[in-house]
């Protein structure tokens, strides 16, 4: 199976230029629907009678989008925050119960009965999300302590730089509400696990740190 190189863990990598990019993020992303806000609301201020029909519902139409836009960029702050919080119920789980329904190509011998030191639920949600709810031709392989899943992407993942989390919050405005924002959370998830994935090529390759049975 062609992997491709495994990303640096964030912890690694040092959080704070991504902890800077976050803060530039919400305040330059969230001004613009801001401003829009205040404009509407300047303009609904006018005495009774001196807008027109069309300048109120332009108005109107800027609070309603503005409001949308804040409320979509917070939620995934939300988002990033319940995934740093999240409780995992499960420390290990043999691949077989990951990849249940899904075509698994593998040279590894007994690859269904391999322990894999993740939280299956993490994982078994990313895939469903990945695959868009349709079983996937996953292959699998093992590398260096981990076993590697490569998995096509079934769903429209818009094209960003880096990591899914650095893409997120390099650009709040841009990926909010979409699919690299629930990449980024389970980037979150999967890392503090020991666990990492890549985006590219139209596939998702991730690294499971290899387990012992319980």
């Amino acid at each position: 199976m062609q992997t491709v190189d495994r990303p640096q863990p964030l912890a690694a990598a040092g959080a704070w230029p991504l902890v800077d990019a976050l803060l530039f993020s919400v305040s330059h992303d969230l001004r613009s629907p801001l401003l829009g806000l205040t404009l509407a609301a300047e303009l609904l201020r006018e005495p009774e009678g001196a807008l027109d029909g069309a300048t109120r519902a332009v108005a109107l139409d800027g609070l309603h989008s503005g409001a949308r836009d804040i409320e979509r960029m917070l939620q995934a702050l939300t988002t990033l925050s319940r995934a740093r919080r999240h409780v995992f119920e499960h420390d290990r789980a043999p691949l077989g119960l990951i990849l249940g329904g899904h075509t698994v190509i593998s040279e590894v011998p007994g690859c269904a009965g391999r322990i894999v030191a993740v939280d299956p639920m993490t994982v078994r949600a990313l895939l469903d999300d990945i695959a868009g709810g349709d079983p996937v031709e996953v292959r699998v392989g093992v590398e260096d302590g981990f076993v590697v899943l490569s998995v096509p992407a079934g769903v429209d993942i818009p094209p960003f730089e880096g990591q899914p989390l650095e893409a997120l919050v390099s650009s709040l405005q841009t990926y909010a509400g979409g699919p690299v924002e629930r990449l980024a959370a389970a980037q979150i998830l999967l890392e503090r696990q020991g666990a990492s994935f890549t985006v590219e090529g139209g596939r998702v390759t991730l690294w499971l740190p290899v387990g012992v049975s319980p």
